[in-house]
């Protein structure tokens, strides 16, 4: 693929895709990792093409020129977005589950990925180390972004405390959990017309304590949710929510 010359109506979703500022795409030069990445990993030639995406909506097809400049650049029409802005709160958990949340959210459509610590969570940080991850793990979401050809660039969040996370959230605020009155998900969605956004809860490997059910039941537009019949596992119940969500409303 990276040697043959495309035609003009060839989808962006069959070509390499790369998430690059607005101001790189207009002065049509591609950034330093970006140009390492389509020569040299990629191996493309001047004269193929790739698509560009500035994180906001944007999408262009690009074709290269010499080094890391673009010979040709040409704006098309894309829709790859939910319908509805989903903000997925992730009880923090051991980091290879963070990143297995983090990619299956990612192509599932959500756009924000936070994570913050829980009664039960299992995981504790310090400054330093979330810094580090807060840069790991936005990276991995722009990877699984340009794979998922999303149009707008998901954002990872590490929050410090549980009930301020949730308290930010956009409502309504679907609790993936089992408590008392807990409605089928597709059900409580068409009880409801589509939101702008909302929100998933996923409490950790222990579930929630009662002290943080009993608080969560009090606060507005947050409701308990059932998933189904199968008990899943805590990184992978937001992808089997978004999946649901996206067959009611996408």
């Amino acid at each position: 693929m990276g040697r043959r010359r495309i035609s003009q109506a060839l989808s962006p979703r069959a070509l390499p895709r790369f998430f690059v500022a607005s101001t790189a795409i207009a002065a049509r030069v591609l950034p330093e990792p970006v140009a390492h990445q389509v020569r040299h990993v990629l191996r493309l030639q001047t004269g193929d093409w790739i698509c560009l995406l500035d994180g906001a909506g944007g999408v262009y097809l690009a074709q290269l020129g010499e080094n890391a400049l673009i010979a040709s650049l040409r704006p098309v029409e894309l829709e790859t977005e939910l319908p509805l802005a989903i903000t997925v709160l992730q009880s923090l958990v051991r980091p290879e589950k963070a990143e297995t949340a983090i990619r299956l959210c990612v192509q599932g459509g959500a756009a924000a990925i936070c994570f913050a610590p829980s009664e039960r969570s299992l995981v504790k940080w310090d400054s330093a180390k979330q810094g580090k991850y807060a840069a790991r793990w936005q990276k991995i979401a722009q990877e699984e972004a340009e794979l998922a050809c999303r149009l707008r660039l998901p954002e990872v969040r590490l929050l410090d405390e549980w009930h301020a996370a949730l308290e930010s959230l956009p409502r309504p605020v679907f609790v993936l959990d089992e408590w008392g009155g807990a409605l089928p998900l597709k059900q409580r969605c068409r009880r409801m017309p589509m939101p702008d956004a909302l929100s998933l809860v996923v409490g950790p490997e222990g579930g929630f304590s009662p002290a943080e059910r009993a608080w969560m039941q009090a606060q507005p537009e947050v409701y308990a949710v059932s998933l189904g019949a199968r008990v899943l596992r805590t990184e992978t119940a937001a992808f089997y929510a978004l999946a649901q969500i996206a067959t009611l409303w996408e």
